[in-house]
């Protein structure tokens, strides 16, 4: 009964992989948890909801004006007590409208209304799946702690062979499981605007060094680590600046939003708005070194090897570290090696509140990934180490830690 007392939503969309939902939601049932099925009208044109409805022992949620059992909106009801939101199979049509807020039937309103974990099975034709449109509502779904388990490859049932294919019931349930247990033991506990009246400025994303026209030195940071604690702590009631340089995924919606390009750009925008700032969360990875002198015109390609000078830019941390007064500085340090030790330097070099140090070279921590694994190091010697998470969890576990700090 390793679902027992979990009450899970699964949502069901109209495609072709459908039924293998019927197995996911048969598993979950057979493991405790009380499931509650919601399916779009295309579905419903494939499988009927009265399979469903035996399987989960539960009424199927098909539309907005279904009576429930007591005055409150069933949909709502649902958001209220549930645990997880898995959508198997989410087709093209759901996941773009999950990504731009989109909410028109029974499905995508409970997307929009629930405050649990969402993880989504794509499966679709591989050319859609693909499609940069499709991709960048994935990618924006990700950036707002949306998981999901991505397709696999193989026959697809339009006759093409490629990505595209829904993951296995065993692949799902064991994400379920994962989230689920993550959720129980390790999910940060956020008081609802703890951050009321607030002012957060948080820099997220890579600067861009010119070299020439053409070319210039930068980093993988994402921006997705800085993006997350923006938006957590808006949702926390917080008034948020975001300085973004450059970033991969789409910044949140709604949040005051400044982008800059060069380390010294992001060093002159922090300090415009920082007197004016409660906490500073310095998520973003602004260069060290600048090319000593622009190119004008593309250098061309002439000598075996090419000597660029450098010259170090102003660490933007640690001016702030001096010129702070009742601010809380928020730091990062991304390491390879020595985590703790270095990490311990930085908190007294740049006189930081707080230190999030992390090990770039960890399996799921790092650029680009969804997840991070870090430790909290404060000024009172406090090393606090938060297991494998969304970058989400973490955002808002920070958030907690720097209330506690103030």
């Amino acid at each position: 009964m390793e679902f027992k007392e979990r009450t899970i939503i699964l949502g069901v969309t109209g495609g072709i992989a459908i039924h293998k939902a019927i197995d996911v939601a048969s598993q979950l049932v057979k493991g405790g948890a009380s499931v509650h099925v919601v399916m779009t009208e295309n579905a419903t044109r494939l499988v009927q909801p009265l399979q469903f409805q035996v399987i989960s022992r539960n009424p199927v949620l098909l539309n907005l004006f279904d009576a429930g059992t007591d005055w409150k909106p069933p949909h709502i009801d649902l958001a209220d007590r549930a645990d997880l939101l898995v959508i198997v199979p989410a087709t093209a049509n759901t996941i773009g409208k999950m990504a731009n807020g989109i909410a028109d039937d029974a499905l995508s309103t409970v997307a929009v209304s629930v405050h649990c974990p969402i993880l989504l099975a794509p499966a679709m034709n591989g050319h859609m799946y693909h499609n940069p449109f499709v991709q960048r509502n994935i990618d924006t779904l990700k950036t707002h702690g949306i998981h999901f388990i991505e397709p696999a490859s193989g026959d697809l049932a339009c006759g093409y062979e490629g990505t595209g294919r829904l993951n296995t019931v065993e692949a799902i349930l064991q994400r379920i499981r994962d989230i689920l247990d993550a959720r129980s033991d390790t999910a940060p506990q956020v008081e609802a605007n703890d951050l009321q009246g607030t002012r957060v400025l948080v820099t997220a994303g890579a600067t861009r060094e010119y070299i020439d026209p053409v070319r210039f030195i930068t980093n993988r940071s994402s921006g997705k680590m800085g993006y997350a604690i923006a938006e957590a702590a808006a949702q926390r009631g917080a008034e948020v600046h975001l300085i973004s340089g450059t970033a991969t995924v789409p910044a949140p919606v709604g949040i005051e939003t400044e982008y800059v390009e060069t380390t010294l750009e992001m060093h002159d925008a922090v300090i415009q708005v920082f007197n004016e700032t409660d906490i500073v969360i310095m998520a973003g990875a602004p260069a060290d070194y600048r090319p000593s002198e622009f190119t004008p015109h593309k250098i061309k390609k002439t000598a075996e090897t090419l000597t660029l000078p450098l010259e170090r830019n102003p660490d933007i941390a640690q001016t702030l570290g001096e010129q702070k007064t009742n601010q809380t500085l928020v730091c990062f340090a991304a390491e390879t090696n020595d985590l703790l030790e270095n990490a311990k330097k930085k908190l007294i070099r740049k006189n930081c509140d707080l230190i999030v140090a992390n090990d770039i070279l960890a399996d799921g921590a790092g650029f680009e990934v969804d997840t991070n694994i870090v430790t909290l190091l404060d000024q009172d010697g406090t090393c606090e180490q938060l297991p494998r998470s969304s970058k989400r969890d973490v955002a808002d576990a920070i958030l907690t830690k720097v209330v506690s700090l103030r």
